[in-house]
């Protein structure tokens, strides 16, 4: 047996519990892993309340957990490249991550380089792939002039340094509580939060051009658009993206991408803030960490 994080109804933290289930074997083209640490998503936290219950069917009892990392334990007939006691980080398609041991395809899991910690390692994937995403769809460059909107959160932070590192000069959308920290982590300019155009009129002030927009926080991308004269070509929506990244949407490169970000941190190119970890029984302390105002970075949790 083996321990798991379960709801059984729609609601907030406190519906989640850990339950005891069997542990399962592989099947054919499946790995099984022992994790060793879990992410928390807002997507998660979304379904969990059933607000994506209509695009994205729950049956109860319900698993968490999107992200993960951990050792392979066990593989399944027809795996190859994948050997027990490798220790790999990856994504769960049936969300069951939040548990002890995870089955999952052999597909979903990458190697874990050695200078890469087990916390960031399984809170990597969610946020990691949906940023890769934003600054790859809208193209961004070299010269480019990248406006981030949401830039604290956990996609928004690392938009902010995946743009830098194509050489792109960011301008980051936070609070004002959260600039000095911004500046800490890549952003070469900050400015206040506000409405769509309220920013439009801030950086023509400043004598800004905006050339790529990502927006993290659920904004109309094509009044953005407007709003600053770009392209909405070059506009992503993380909100959208994340979804898809947690629900099931197939994405052939996922393995590819993971590998790459793993490996920018490995080499400390980039960086996963970790705001608090919890043991797996505190699930529920955990997600009402994650679902308040805290301080920057991610909520893992550690099986």
């Amino acid at each position: 047996m083996s321990r798991a994080v379960r709801f059984e109804r729609w609601g907030g933290p406190d519906v989640l519990h850990v339950v005891e289930v069997p542990t399962a074997a592989p099947g054919a083209g499946e790995v099984r892993v022992t994790v060793r640490a879990a992410g928390i998503t807002a997507g998660e936290s979304a379904a969990r309340e059933g607000a994506l219950a209509q695009l994205y069917p729950t049956a109860f009892p319900a698993g968490t957990g999107a992200e993960f990392a951990g050792v392979v334990t066990d593989t399944g007939p027809g795996v190859s490249g994948v050997t027990v006691g490798e220790e790999v980080l990856g994504w769960s398609p049936d969300r069951g991550g939040h548990a002890d041991v995870v089955v999952v395809p052999a597909e979903a899991v990458v190697p874990k380089p050695a200078g890469v910690s087990w916390e960031v390692a399984g809170a990597l994937y969610v946020a990691g792939v949906t940023a890769y995403s934003c600054v790859e769809s809208t193209g961004v460059r070299d010269g480019d002039v990248v406006l981030v909107l949401g830039a604290t959160s956990d996609v928004g932070t690392l938009t902010v340094q995946l743009a830098r590192l194509c050489g792109a000069t960011v301008v980051g959308v936070a609070d004002l509580v959260h600039h000095e920290w911004l500046h800490a982590h890549g952003a070469d300019a900050v400015v206040p939060a506000e409405d769509g155009d309220g920013l439009a009129r801030t950086l023509r002030r400043r004598g800004v051009a905006v050339d790529v927009i990502v927006d993290t926080t659920g904004f109309e991308v094509d009044a953005l658009a407007r709003a600053f004269g770009v392209d909405v070509a070059r506009c992503a929506a993380a909100l959208p993206l994340e979804a898809d990244l947690e629900f099931g949407v197939d994405q052939a490169r996922r393995p590819e991408v993971l590998t790459e970000l793993a490996e920018l941190v490995a080499a400390d190119r980039l960086h996963v803030p970790i705001a608090g970890s919890f043991p797996l029984a505190q699930v529920q302390d955990a997600f009402a960490m994650a679902e308040r105002p805290h301080p920057q970075g991610r909520i893992v949790l550690l099986p």
